[in-house]
């Protein structure tokens, strides 16, 4: 089978993104075809010309994304394949240049971008304005962190980040803005989509209630580290629980200390 990324870019972000998924399948958040992952990619293909592909109408119309590119884990794709560099489980997007459609590329013509596909380019159109140092967005099924919002008592903003910043001061030290909480909403929607892009307008991660994490970086490795950073403090917070103890956790002086440090 010929490839249809012909673009060495998009080789070399295929690789960056295989790499992830095959972390996010080792910590076994990435069951079945559970995550999607995806980056922008059109200041690297300026001036390029990608194969013709299937049109699509957006809804809503997204003016602020026309003429951007990017590239996406396709629907249906499973972590533990794509972490062979296999071309099959990714599409490109290109939004045409009013913003009222896109043209859709696969390797597998059978493909389609991610489901959660809404909630990227969402993401993508705030990202453009608000924070364009951000090129790329991962979601995931962190166990870890889905296990604290199934506890009413973290199932707020405020509480959750109260927990993980006192579980491990790395978590203050490079999480600073802390998780965004999401009270449980269909996935796939546009509501989501609205919901989180409004939370990352103020974290850089989010939690939607027992479903999963999305997170934004410069990188797919930057974002990937930000989840990973959470999950060890949740991870903490259980492994204590699970030893009989309730976790003393960080005092508010202590935080108060290494937030001092990082201004």
């Amino acid at each position: 089978m010929n490839s249809l990324f012909e673009s060495n870019v998009i080789t070399e972000r295929i690789a960056e993104i295989s790499k992830i998924a095959g972390y996010l399948w080792q910590k076994g958040w990435a069951e079945r075809n559970a995550g999607n992952l995806s980056v922008n990619i059109s200041r690297e293909l300026s001036g390029t010309s990608t194969p013709h592909g299937k049109t699509i109408m957006l809804q809503p119309e997204r003016s602020a994304l026309a003429g951007q590119s990017f590239l996406l884990t396709a629907s249906g794709s499973r972590m533990r394949e794509i972490v062979n560099t296999s071309e099959e489980g990714f599409c490109l997007v290109r939004v045409n240049e009013n913003g009222s459609s896109f043209q859709q590329t696969c390797q597998d013509s059978s493909m389609c971008p991610t489901s959660e596909l809404p909630a990227h380019l969402g993401i993508h159109e705030m990202l453009l304005k608000e924070k364009p140092e951000y090129k790329a967005i991962v979601h995931t099924h962190c166990t870890e962190l889905i296990a604290l919002t199934h506890i009413r008592n973290y199932c707020s903003t405020a509480s959750i980040n109260r927990l993980l910043w006192s579980m491990h001061p790395e978590t203050m030290l490079f999480a600073p803005k802390g998780i965004g909480f999401i009270p449980f909403t269909v996935p796939g929607t546009e509501k989501i989509s609205k919901m989180t892009v409004e939370t990352l307008r103020h974290h850089d991660i989010v939690v939607w209630e027992k479903h999963g994490v999305m997170a934004i970086g410069a990188t797919i490795s930057e974002a990937f580290d930000l989840i990973d950073l959470m999950a060890k403090a949740a991870g903490i917070f259980f492994t204590v629980r699970n030893a009989g103890y309730y976790p003393e956790g960080l005092s508010d002086a202590q935080l108060g200390q290494i937030k001092k440090g990082t201004t």
